[in-house]
């Protein structure tokens, strides 16, 4: 079966069906999941996104089973129980759709036409999804540098998903390595003459992406599983032209990259209408990465009180507190990665998160449990770097803590950089 052939007047059955199967999955794949906020149609996904989350719930008690109540809302997972039976509820459509079109559509000819605009869709959508994450790779917004806590936890505490965002988020040259792939791949099919390259180098990007995902658990699997169809999809259609030219060693033919309208006006309005949307896509992403870099990225103002500090001295009602393992009060160190956030180690290594409040008028620190906003800790503090005081009243007993900051440049992994020549591998 030649699904992706030179456009001719007559197709086989199979070649009509397989049509059929493409063209429903990616159409509704991509309906359902526009992969971001698109413009002026926002208010419609809004009100379908409504429908949906209210069929969505049953379709899965009622077609799978599902007991309980599923989680709703985004939660930075393209992995939910919701996507996944909004995945399941499409290739049901997708079945459905294919035989209802094959009954009553079955004397049709061919499909050239239609074949011509879902490549179009499908190329379109995939550059999008390229653009988007690999500007966030070159901008470096996507795998940050490692943060203070991940610096200070025990390395067997991370989870895989962890684990590679320390592995990519450390390196700028692999974000640019993968970044720039990422971006190429994904102008590449913005030309009907290279979109074959540019899908093969789509594949190549999002099946190492794809392995990442299920080598360390990242909640992205649906979505780079699907690139990686969309870009066999694309690639078909010169598939036994790349064999025979790759394995069989033979001369092949040019691909057919004409398109069904042949009017100069139409092409100069489609052309007109592409370039004013990729123009849109282009400024507007790399616009929304470098403003995301300076609020919350690598170029962000540091907060007051940022750092790791130590402590080394912690008093209660003025008596020293004797640093033992056992005691689960005592701060080992003290993590500020941001104005609003901070976490506490203790002496057994267990960690205590705060949501925190910096007043650099008053000199004040104000530290507050999340799992308890009533049970407040207000702390006067002195800052001379390195060292940091902070007195307080915490559960009637008067604490006083002295810590110094330590330079996280320092540790091995921030320090190490690279080395054109090394005589022994440095492996720790």
């Amino acid at each position: 079966m030649q699904l992706l052939a030179s456009p001719d007047t007559h197709w086989s059955s199979s070649k009509k069906i397989a049509f059929r199967l493409c063209f429903l999955y990616f159409a509704l794949y991509i309906f359902f999941t526009p992969n971001n906020d698109l413009p002026v149609i926002d208010l419609f996904y809004e009100q379908l996104n409504k429908l949906l989350d209210r069929f969505i719930p049953w379709f899965a008690k009622n077609v799978f089973g599902y007991k309980g109540e599923m989680p709703m809302g985004p939660s930075g997972s393209g992995d939910t129980t919701y996507d996944y039976m909004l995945w399941f509820f499409t290739i049901i459509l997708t079945i459905a759709g294919t035989i209802i079109w094959t009954i009553f559509d079955r004397h049709r000819k061919s499909y050239n036409t239609l074949y011509y605009w879902i490549r179009v869709i499908v190329r379109y959508y995939l550059f999008y999804t390229m653009v988007i994450y690999g500007s966030y790779k070159v901008i470096k917004l996507q795998f940050p540098y490692p943060s203070l806590l991940r610096l200070v936890q025990p390395y067997g505490d991370s989870s895989p998903m962890g684990l590679a965002w320390t592995y990519m988020g450390y390196s700028d040259t692999y974000n640019y390595f993968t970044g720039f792939a990422e971006l190429l791949g994904g102008v590449l099919l913005l030309t009907r003459r290279t979109t074959t390259l540019g899908a093969i180098v789509c594949l190549g990007v999002m099946s190492n992406v794809f392995m990442i995902n299920m080598g360390y658990d990242v909640p992205v699997k649906l979505l780079s599983f699907n690139t990686i169809l969309m870009s066999i999809f694309l690639i078909w259609k010169d598939g036994k032209k790349l064999a025979a030219f790759f394995f069989q060693n033979k001369p092949t033919t040019s691909s057919d990259v004409g398109a069904p309208y042949t009017s100069r006006k139409a092409r100069i309005i489609l052309a007109t209408i592409k370039w004013l949307i990729v123009a849109f896509v282009l400024i507007s992403t790399f616009y929304g990465a470098f403003t995301a870099q300076s609020m919350y990225g690598a170029k962000a103002p540091k907060p007051p009180l940022y750092g790791i500090y130590y402590t080394e001295d912690f008093t209660r009602n003025n008596e020293t507190v004797v640093p033992l393992t056992t005691d689960t009060t005592r701060w080992k160190r003290l993590i500020i990665p941001s104005a609003k956030y901070a976490t506490a180690q203790l002496l057994n290594d267990s960690i205590k998160r705060f949501m925190i409040n910096i007043d650099t008028v008053a000199k004040t620190v104000e530290f507050t449990p999340p799992s308890d906003t009533l049970a407040k800790s207000r702390f006067s503090y002195k800052a001379d770097p390195p060292y940091l005081t902070m007195s307080g009243v915490v559960k009637n007993d008067t604490i006083r803590i002295r810590l110094k900051r330590f330079d996280e440049k320092q540790f091995l992994l921030m320090k190490r950089g690279f080395h054109w020549v090394n005589e022994f591998p440095y492996n720790r």
